[in-house]
């Protein structure tokens, strides 16, 4: 379990360096995340994982387009209020906030 542990901090601190670095590039943030969703779901792709991922990848950015849209905050270079990545951080936030809390208790 140590190397599931090592996989997902490594996929969260990938995922803090990318917004950190081309939070001003969202086309590039979008081609990070985009691949990060892919090997997330080629690892971890049981009915439950879809489900957490695309339950996520719906609904989170759902809630935020909604507050956007009423002037609770805006973003940098929104696609439409919101911008194209963040879906996909959602739905691997998602799956990070599944998996870690399984993996540090089989640990």
């Amino acid at each position: 379990m140590r190397k599931e542990i090592s996989i997902l901090l490594s996929i969260y601190f990938v995922c803090v360096l990318l917004a950190g670095i081309f939070w001003s590039s969202p086309k590039i943030l979008l081609l990070g995340y985009v691949f990060i969703s892919i090997g997330m779901l080629i690892r971890w792709h049981s009915k439950k994982d879809l489900v957490y991922y695309f339950a996520a990848f719906i609904l989170g950015p759902a809630g935020e387009l909604y507050a956007a849209y009423s002037g609770a905050w805006s973003y940098t270079k929104p696609f439409f209020y919101i911008p194209l990545w963040l879906p996909f951080l959602w739905g691997i936030a998602s799956l990070f906030m599944m998996r870690l809390p399984e993996a540090l208790i089989k640990k």
